[in-house]
């Protein structure tokens, strides 16, 4: 039985529209290799610009993918997959390495002394944010040491983290021309000189910097500090306030005229480091001798970073507690902690009581950590911002070590 006209029609106009919806998805296709064999920039900046629209549908944003919609798109890596998670250290595997070539003193470094951090301290592998408020040369690093340290715990962080801080002390008593020392007149060697050295390097530094300065941040020759990670710490402050900043709290008496309790206040770990804003050092900057001199038991409580604490205190200020400051080291700090205690922040500022080679393994893994983030999130301008900074004060220690090593002679056959 033929099919009624109508119902012919209809079932015509279907296949008819099947076959415009085939050739127009067909031409799309064609279209779309095409323009992005020829135009592959151009391209990229189209789709880019639909899946940012959408992205911002869901409250997010990026600044790499911002620069791109408006054209800026020579200081930014393009690329269509999601953000990697490569982590240079953690994902190693040295039976995969098809890296045959690679120095096998390297690999063995790699998989033996740096991998075990990944087992320890947080490992984020992108998403990396940079501080908001301030830079690293806004900070003046107060490092407190002694004569018996040089060569091994001042030269460590000389080496490592510190080299790439601009504005850097380290107070002792007798001059030693590898590091930027500042003779502290008289102060001793023991234990109870870190009081005098303190005090009266702070007064040195802040002559020199209070024009500049934004925070000074005090530790000790075993401490080692993130300085990206600890600059965000800083995003929330105001250096116009007087503040001291710093984290694993302790708790301690304050004397006045050497052993009158007059208070017990809570104060930030000295071995963990801390900061104090322009405007705290500008308050402390008359009272320091008269405190220490008159006041401060010295010889009963040696303890500096509780004195300075104390002083705030007696000046109105009271400490502000942040997280990532850790009193020991990552493996202590494991087992003491927990590792839901030590994972709970994923960007520690800094660890005490570092061991010179710990200094340099533990340097080493946040370098490799933080080149990781940088590339996994296509972030080319900070990528290279970082690396010129890390070459330049390679080559600067490079510069100081040969004037300072003397290679012994070459005995002839």
């Amino acid at each position: 039985m033929m099919p009624s006209l109508p119902k012919f029609f209809s079932n015509l106009s279907s296949t008819i529209t099947l076959q415009i919806v085939s050739g127009i998805v067909f031409l799309f296709c064609t279209l779309y290799l095409a323009f992005s064999i020829r135009h592959p920039l151009t391209f990229n900046k189209i789709i880019v610009g639909i899946n940012f629209k959408r992205w911002q549908t869901n409250g997010s944003t990026n600044n790499d993918i911002t620069k791109l919609l408006t054209g800026n798109e020579t200081n930014v890596m393009i690329h269509s997959s999601n953000l990697s998670s490569e982590s240079f250290i953690c994902d190693y595997d040295k039976n995969n390495d098809t890296h045959q070539q690679t120095n096998i003193v390297f690999k063995n470094h790699r998989l033996n002394a740096l991998r075990p951090y990944c087992d320890i301290v947080p490992t984020p592998r992108n998403t990396w944010i940079s501080a908001k408020q301030y830079v690293e040369s806004d900070i003046v690093f107060i490092i407190y040491t002694g004569a018996s340290f040089y060569q091994n715990r001042a030269i460590a962080i000389r080496d490592s983290w510190l080299s790439r801080v601009t504005h850097k002390y380290f107070f002792s008593s007798i001059p030693y021309s590898p590091l930027p020392i500042t003779v502290i007149e008289g102060a001793g060697e023991n234990y109870m000189s870190n009081m005098k050295k303190l005090y009266q390097g702070m007064q040195i530094a802040y002559q020199k910097h209070k024009a500049t300065a934004k925070f000074y941040f005090l530790a000790g020759c075993d401490t080692f500090v993130n300085v990206p990670h600890l600059l965000k710490r800083l995003d929330y402050f105001n250096h116009t306030e007087a503040l001291v900043i710093g984290g694993n709290p302790f708790v301690h008496s304050c004397f006045r005229q050497k052993n009158q309790v007059v208070q017990t206040i809570s104060y930030p770990s000295g071995g963990a480091g801390f900061f104090l804003s322009a405007a705290m050092m500008e308050m402390m900057y008359p009272k320091l001798d008269s405190f220490f001199q008159n006041h401060w038991p010295t010889e009963k409580v040696p303890y500096s970073d509780v004195a300075l604490n104390c002083l705030a205190y007696s000046l109105g200020v009271q400490p502000s507690f942040v997280p990532g400051f850790w009193a020991f080291t990552p493996e202590q700090t494991l087992n003491n902690q927990g590792r839901l205690k030590l994972h709970s922040d994923s960007e520690p500022n800094t660890f005490h009581y570092v061991p010179p080679k710990s200094m340099y393994i533990l340097d080493e893994f946040y370098v490799f950590q933080h080149v990781d983030r940088l590339a996994n999130d296509n972030n080319l301008n900070e990528l290279v911002k970082f690396t010129r900074q890390f070459v330049a004060a390679h080559y600067e220690l490079l510069r100081i070590k040969t004037a300072e090593c003397t290679l012994p002679p070459v005995k002839s056959t």
